[in-house]
């Protein structure tokens, strides 16, 4: 940056204009200044918010398993956590194929479904029967039985405020079995819709 001598306008013209350049440059690079640190800041809290959103994301879609040949799961002598093995999705990595557990990693509103389908000869009684619990309790029931035919099927869809930590899963009834191959028909999914702290 330049420096002249200011003086008195009247004494000289060519000084005088060099200060009011020297004031006006001046003023531009404050401006300049002050305008650089708030886009700083601003590009700051955008790589803040993103990076909140990215470690937030949570999304797992899975299914009872990928067998060639229709194999069951059930009928027990008493109420079972399904085991579903087959991961299509697990953003986050919250669904555990272990226990059959999502882990709600943080607060907010998750849409949670699951879809059961059975198959039984038809000279022996048929039941679909299951629960989507949330920390053990049952939220919303998978219910058809029908002895009409040999395939029973229920579908579910909340929408449900979980807080982090909390555990959800799908039981299956005693006495009701569930069955699956390539086709997927049963299914488990879940995903974060929004960030809430509070219901």
């Amino acid at each position: 940056m330049f420096s002249c001598m200011c003086i008195v306008c009247s004494n000289d013209q060519a000084a005088c204009g060099c200060c009011l350049m020297q004031k006006q440059m001046e003023r531009m690079e404050l401006v300049f200044n002050v305008t650089t640190k708030e886009m700083s800041q601003q590009l700051m809290n955008s790589k803040m918010t993103l990076n909140n959103i990215k470690n937030n994301r949570s999304a797992f879609s899975v299914a009872l398993n990928n067998e060639k040949t229709l194999t069951c799961f059930g009928p027990m002598t008493e109420d079972r956590r399904v085991p579903y093995k087959y991961i299509f999705l697990n953003l986050g990595d919250s669904y555990n194929a272990q226990t059959g557990i999502f882990t709600a990693p943080s607060s907010g509103v998750y849409s949670l479904a699951a879809t059961v389908y059975s198959l039984s000869p038809l000279d022996l009684p048929q039941a679909t029967c299951a629960q989507l619990q949330v920390n053990g309790v049952a939220v919303a029931p998978l219910i058809e039985k029908n002895g009409l035919d040999s395939e029973d099927s229920s579908t579910v869809v909340i929408a449900r405020h979980l807080k982090a930590g909390d555990q959800v899963s799908v039981s299956l009834l005693k006495g009701c079995n569930i069955c699956d191959d390539t086709s997927h028909y049963n299914t488990f999914t879940g995903f974060l819709l929004y960030a809430a702290e509070t219901a």
